[in-house]
């Protein structure tokens, strides 16, 4: 009779408790559903990008972050006499897009110096130096704006004949494939005269000659070459106001997030200048690029650093430590599985058909730096081309796991243009993300295609072969140079990017390897939860949700359900960054 009285006491305190806790969380639920908020934007078609791809129709945003996503009804609870409401008039809304490679620094400073022309012919090199000419005053060099021979129509360098019929008033120097041609004047000037004995034993490069022995190019001795071609310095104003400029463009696209992915300890006091300012429009995943000889050096360099990786805040914060382990496609010396042959030589204008590429590191010493930043607390990445630069890479991460497993630290492959099936298994095992650009294979395929062979092609910027098999892919554009946004060296249109990436189209309009093409909303996942899972900030971004930090993007059409066509064709119509709008559209209004 005790035992069970006393049971009966313990169970009455139990659900006295449970009473109590219940009605203390309904208290603090209807607190929130009734806490009046900054912003709500209705009637719309928010994409949360969240686990289910659910669309809502609206959501609430107060102090910077997402309150609530929901239903009109549920959503318009938030709303005080102080909240700002926007109606979407059924528009769709996207969370914030997260560029994860771009080089903004460098691209507002090179619009500095002369503004980018995309060249497609050998005539537009011509047509860009003759009005470059009777620009500047006679003598100065022109440097023509990067041009990669994948790119041009004629698949090959200019000759310096047809550089001099476009000028002999000025110096020209073009640089594709890691190789200078000059005209005459060019030639003349840097000490390269036509006698095979004459040149200047500084140049560091090897001089490449015609039969009569008058020279056709530079291989290398691009250290010499900038001592006459000279870029000038700027100064940190000039820096800093270029960046805001370049910051402007990519929140037209929809940008809110990005990262610089070759940047140094003065890179990291730029964006801290411009965060300290509140001149900040996109946040910022800086990447810290070092070659490395040794693993010991790295801890010498990270200390030197006073940085590592997840250090700073919402808007400037430290990402991974970068090295460069091959070369690349443009370059002519990506590492590859199988020897260049006749063909590959040529193009690139090369001497060895059983060249396989460059490689900067051996396995031993991937393993040493890499084991060496793991043990420091970085998460590492690494400039990757080729598959057998890959085939490398994930031997010294395998070794490194063997040690202490890295399977949580989010290894990125940058690029990793060629990807194959036995590769993506062990990096799936290995945790490994990749980001990769499919721009490249927009503007890139078809030479890979002539030059490589149609099986490269199909292969060459993977993206369903990674997506398939399982690997975390961001998509991204490698901005180097150029401040619009389709035509840059390298495009930063996150919509056009989307759209290769579902439609695989060439801009020839082919498709090799159907199988790589995504769905729509796997492109979009590539550039929001994909792209943040990245940088470890998948709890903040990457998907509209509670909690989330409020960056989204209003488009002015249907991702979702638009022609495939469209999706290259949508138009941001507002930006929002922390809660407030960063741009806005003149044809959409922020009034109602």
């Amino acid at each position: 009779m005790i035992e069970w009285a006393s049971r009966r006491w313990i169970a009455c305190l139990l659900l006295g408790t449970a009473l109590q806790f219940f009605a203390s969380s309904d208290s603090i639920l209807a607190q929130a559903v009734d806490k009046k908020v900054d912003v709500v934007l209705r009637n719309g078609q928010v994409v949360t990008v969240d686990d289910d791809f659910s669309v809502a129709e609206a959501v609430a945003i107060d102090e910077g972050r997402i309150l609530a996503v929901g239903k009109n009804e549920t959503i318009n609870r938030h709303i005080g006499s102080g909240t700002r409401v926007l109606d979407l008039h059924g528009k769709m809304v996207l969370p914030g897009l997260i560029e994860t490679h771009c080089h903004a620094i460098g691209v507002g400073n090179s619009a500095l110096e002369q503004p980018y022309v995309e060249l497609k012919t050998i005539s537009d090199v011509q047509a860009w130096i003759r009005k470059r000419a009777d620009e500047v005053p006679k003598g100065r060099w022109l440097r023509v704006p990067r041009t990669d021979i994948t790119r041009l129509v004629e698949r090959r360098h200019p000759t310096p004949a047809e550089l001099d019929a476009a000028t002999t008033t000025h110096p020209v120097i073009f640089n594709a494939a890691r190789k200078n041609v000059l005209n005459s004047l060019g030639f003349e000037l840097v000490g390269v005269k036509n006698d095979p004995q004459t040149a200047p034993p500084e140049l560091e490069g090897r001089v490449r000659r015609d039969k009569s022995g008058k020279p056709v190019m530079i291989i290398g001795g691009d250290s010499y070459l900038r001592k006459f071609a000279t870029a000038r310095e700027y100064s940190e104003e000039e820096t800093l106001s270029a960046l805001r400029r370049v910051h402007r463009r990519y929140n037209e696209v929809g940008i809110t997030s990005i990262f610089e992915r070759a940047s140094n300890r003065e890179g990291v006091d730029v964006y801290r200048k411009l965060r300290d300012a509140d001149e900040l429009t996109v946040r910022t995943t800086l990447t810290i690029r070092q070659q490395f000889r040794s693993g010991d050096a790295v801890g010498p360099f990270s200390e030197s650093l006073g940085l590592k990786t997840g250090d700073g805040d919402d808007w400037v914060r430290i990402g991974p430590l970068k090295i460069t382990v091959d070369g690349g496609i443009h370059w002519g010396n990506t590492y590859l599985r199988e020897e260049y042959g006749d063909k590959r030589v040529a193009f690139y204008a090369l001497d060895d058909p059983q060249y396989r590429g460059d490689i900067s590191y051996s396995t031993a010493l991937l393993k040493d730096v890499f084991s060496a930043g793991h043990q420091l607390g970085w998460q590492m990445c690494c400039h990757v081309t080729g598959d057998a630069g890959v085939d490398r890479v994930l031997e010294a991460l395998a070794a490194v796991d063997r040690e202490t497993p890295i399977n949580d630290r989010r290894f990125t492959m940058t690029h990793a243009y060629f990807p194959a099936i036995d590769s993506i298994e062990r990096a799936r095992g290995l945790g490994v993300c990749v980001d990769t650009q499919p721009y490249l294979y927009l503007k890139d395929a078809e030479a890979m295609a002539e030059v490589y062979g149609t099986e490269w092609a199909e292969r060459f910027i993977g993206l369903g072969d990674w997506v398939a098999g399982g690997i975390p892919l961001a998509i991204n554009s490698d901005h180097m140079i150029g401040l619009d946004p389709d035509h840059a060296m390298n495009s930063f249109n996150p919509f056009l990017m989307m759209w290769i990436a579902v439609a695989r189209r060439t801009d020839q309009g082919n498709i090799y390897g159907e199988r790589q093409r995504l769905s729509r909303e796997d492109a979009l996942r590539c550039v929001t939860r994909h792209a943040a899972y990245l940088s470890f900030d998948e709890d903040r971004k990457g998907s509209l949700e509670a909690g989330k930090l409020a960056d989204l993007v209003i488009i002015d059409r249907d991702y979702l359900t638009c022609s495939e066509e469209e999706i290259r064709q949508i138009r941001p119509l507002a930006t929002m960054v922390d809660g407030e709008f960063v741009y806005t559209a003149e044809e959409w209004s922020l009034s109602n």
